[in-house]
This record gives structure tokens, C-alpha cells and sequence, in this order.
């Protein structure tokens, strides 16, 4: 069986493209500085391989670490066994799927 395209993903999972980027929605923060209107807006263009990569990575955060907090702490008591506050409120503005990526870096 063929791999499905995005469009399709998005489509078999969501029921649409503009579901999908609701629940994107529900947990994305408009950054500093920009307005809710225009951040809604500019989260709804995203392609659908986009949404669907944030969806994704947001499930894991949720189901794999209890949260993004909680990934916070593991990424930081990993990599410094001290802990490290500058680094952990650095790494607290990283998006879920660069946090992801430390993670996998850091061996968790």
C-alpha cells in the first residue's frame, strides 16, 4: 500500500485541514509582540505536513513527559546533574519539536 500524501493524513485523522489547525490552536501561544488575529491566521497557511508535525509532536510531549515543563526538567537534570536554571528557562521557549530533538539528543 502507497504512503499517504499529507493531504490525505490530514484528512483520514482530522476530517480537515481547518480542524487540524484548530487543535494546533488550542495549545500554540501567539510569541510577543504579534497579534492573536494575525498568529491565527498565520498558523491556519501552515501546510498540512506542518500542522500535522506540531500535532504529532504535541501528543508525544503529552503522552512520552507529562508536558513541556516536564520535558524542561528531563532535558536539564540529563544534561547537568546540578540543574541548570538559565539553561532550563532558555530551552522553556523552544518549540515542542526542537525540545523533541534535545531530548533524543540527550538520550531520553
Amino acid at each position: 500500500m502507497a504512503k499517504l500524501s499529507p493531504h490525505q493524513l490530514v484528512k483520514s485523522k482530522h476530517g480537515s485541514k481547518a480542524k487540524l489547525a484548530d487543535k494546533v490552536l488550542e495549545f500554540l501561544t501567539a510569541p510577543e509582540g504579534e497579534d492573536q488575529a494575525d498568529f491565527d491566521a498565520r498558523i491556519r497557511g501552515l501546510s498540512n505536513a506542518k500542522l500535522q508535525r506540531l500535532f504529532v509532536a504535541h501528543e508525544r510531549v503529552e503522552n512520552d513527559f507529562g508536558g513541556k515543563d516536564a520535558l524542561v526538567e528531563k532535558i536539564v537534570s540529563a544534561k547537568f546533574s546540578g540543574g541548570n536554571a538559565p539553561y532550563a528557562t532558555k530551552i522553556s521557549t523552544f518549540s515542542e519539536p526542537r525540545l523533541l530533538d534535545l531530548a533524543r539528543q540527550v538520550g531520553l
